[in-house]
């Protein structure tokens, strides 16, 4: 029978192997986190995002009810810094899927007829592919259009897509003129923070720049937009009260209503008030798309 003695001295040598390879474990892994952080560090894209998230005293300065929405100083700053020109590469994408949304694409090529070289804005763009309710048209419709998107991480992502779309690094804003807000990261279900609201400290937060619509549409140059797909959960109504829908044309719209605290009556009924009518709903049972299709006179 083994001695207390030597039971003792096997368990400690048991522990000590066990503490060197915990050790050597360890070693390797903060080797490849390092070479990942350093090929990460001297990556394009991830020098581009951290510049564009970084807002210099100049860039603040346009934020407020100084400036509204139509501002020419606002619009140029939109321009100059928080506006990407399409990607002159070709498309890189993950998933062989035609069309990656949940059915929004499908009704608006419905109403719009698979109208050609139309022109789209999506709002909470994503990574570019996943579910994006605009790659179908720009990838075998020729459309153009713009892809904003709040989270530098997936902004990161999208880069790397290589869409052949305007792309802004920013958010829509809930007011008539530009703010920077808290935002949380959470891949597709970001969202702007509510100033009453504290800070979840197992989330991630961000400081983002947002503008009024009409800011991007000024500085596009642009007064038709055929689909605008708005999913900001949560904020949807307040940015669509922002919009003077009698300046611009936008023809149809999917407007994601899950998380509207006011609920989808009264987007709704908003919306019939500004001259349009619901053509559609897309719903899913995994609660992956909620939303309204609405179109205006499509002759107009």
């Amino acid at each position: 029978m083994m001695s207390f003695g030597k039971r003792l001295h096997i368990r400690i040598l048991l522990l000590c192997l066990l503490l060197i390879f915990l050790a050597i474990l360890r070693f390797y892994l903060y080797k490849d986190e390092a070479s990942n952080s350093s090929i990460m560090y001297s990556d394009p894209e991830f020098i581009l995002v951290n510049k564009l998230y970084t807002y210099s005293e100049d860039d603040l300065k346009i934020n407020g009810e100084k400036y509204p929405m139509n501002d020419p100083r606002l619009v140029n700053k939109l321009k100059t810094k928080f506006l990407l020109p399409p990607s002159r590469e070709a498309l890189n994408l993950e998933s062989t899927d035609v069309d990656p949304s949940m059915g929004q694409a499908t009704q608006v090529r419905r109403a719009l007829k698979d109208m050609k070289n139309g022109f789209f804005i999506e709002c909470g763009a994503l990574d570019g592919e996943t579910r994006s309710n605009t790659l179908f048209m720009e990838r075998y419709l020729d459309w153009s259009g713009l892809l904003i998107e709040a989270d530098p991480l997936n902004f990161y992502d999208m880069l790397k897509k290589h869409r052949k779309a305007q792309m802004s690094p920013s958010c829509l804003s809930v007011h008539p003129y530009a703010t920077v807000v808290r935002f949380e990261q959470n891949k597709n279900m970001g969202k702007i923070r509510e100033p009453d609201e504290s800070e979840d400290l197992s989330k991630r937060y961000v400081d983002v720049q947002c503008f009024p619509l009409v800011t991007y549409l000024l500085a596009m140059n642009i007064t038709t937009v055929d689909y605008f797909s708005l999913d900001v959960e949560g904020s949807e109504l307040q940015v669509l009260q922002t919009i003077p829908f009698d300046q611009f044309n936008i023809r149809t719209l999917s407007v994601e209503w899950t998380h509207v605290k006011e609920g989808k009556d009264e987007i709704r009924s908003f919306m019939e008030k500004k001259g349009y009518t619901v053509f559609s709903e897309v719903t899913n049972d995994q609660l992956l798309a909620n939303d309204f299709i609405f179109v205006k006179d499509l002759d107009s």
